[in-house]
């Protein structure tokens, strides 16, 4: 695994509790898989091997839930959405990476230190 592939995978849990709570309805793991890559233009590229493992980990500490939807002359699709919890957690996240992304930028010089 590279190291950009680390870092990918180190953002997981947020971008998917960011694209569940801006979808507005329930994804199943394909369609996250699939908008997770046209909004970030190609960058996040996950296989079904590690996607659903973390959605499974996310539904068990309680940041998803899931239903299964049937749908006739197809095989029976797991649908995720956020819970409350998920939400406060994606709070949560987006606070770490902001402050450690302004952290970085700074020391790179890309970004102007706050006042």
């Amino acid at each position: 695994m590279t190291k950009l592939d680390q870092m990918r995978k180190g953002t997981t849990t947020m971008v998917v509790l960011k694209l569940l709570a801006d979808a507005g309805e329930p994804l199943h793991g394909y369609e996250i898989i699939r908008r997770l890559e046209t909004s970030s233009e190609g960058f996040f590229q996950f296989k079904e091997g590690l996607i659903y493992p973390a959605l499974h980990r996310m539904e068990q500490d309680g940041l998803l839930e899931s239903v299964w939807q049937d749908e006739e002359g197809a095989r029976p699709r797991k649908l995720y959405s956020l819970t409350e919890r998920g939400r406060h957690q994606l709070e949560h996240e987006l606070q770490r990476w902001q402050s450690f992304s302004q952290a970085v930028n700074q020391m790179l010089g890309l970004e102007e230190a706050p006042l």
